[in-house]
């Protein structure tokens, strides 16, 4: 049994940030293969489970996600090498996809919280790439990573979404069909 989860918020004023990346990759995996979510307050997570995995979207907000992954893997007896989680990430630049297995949180919440519960840093990541801010064109300030993250998808990236959201489906069917080793040589 794999478990992938998608990080994001559960707010609908999120719904279209940048840091709801993993939701929608998730979102998109699941309109492709005609599944639908269910909820677990027991959980704390939206869910849908077939047969060979489980799809997770924590409700718990990104720097609680790991208590809601904890809570699944522990009822579906999933180790924490069949776990993969999807998330954006800052350091790559927009759109790039990167997979790896262990590594530290770079400073995301989410991967933190996960790596807290889980109490090992030994699971997949697909990271997503949403680059880095830039200053405003209108005042020539930096922009605060927090801030960028919650922000909505600029004119720009929106058009190039859907690439992103379906190159990412096809790493998720890529790591489901063939593992994460030939899934990375595959895509990063």
């Amino acid at each position: 049994m794999k478990l992938i989860v998608g990080l994001g918020n559960p707010d609908k004023k999120y719904a279209k940030t940048r840091h709801n990346l993993g939701f929608m990759v998730l979102d998109h995996f699941a309109r492709e293969n005609g599944l639908s979510w269910k909820h677990s307050q027991d959980w704390m997570c939206y869910f849908i489970k077939v047969s060979q995995y489980v799809l997770v979207k924590p409700t718990t907000y990104m720097n609680k996600s790991g208590e809601s992954v904890l809570a699944v893997t522990h009822y579906f007896k999933v180790g924490s090498k069949d776990v993969l989680v999807v998330y954006d990430d800052v350091d790559l630049p927009f759109g790039k996809l990167r997979l790896a297995i262990d590594g530290v949180s770079a400073g995301h919440y989410g991967i933190e919280s996960v790596i807290e519960s889980l109490s090992t840093i030994d699971f997949g990541r697909l990271r997503v790439g949403i680059g880095r801010p830039v200053a405003s064109d209108l005042d020539g300030k930096k922009r605060e990573v927090t801030d960028y993250v919650l922000e909505e998808f600029d004119s720009e990236q929106t058009k190039k979404l859907p690439d992103i959201l379906l190159r990412s489906v096809n790493a998720l069917n890529s790591y489901l069909e063939d593992g994460i080793g030939a899934t990375m040589n595959k895509f990063n």
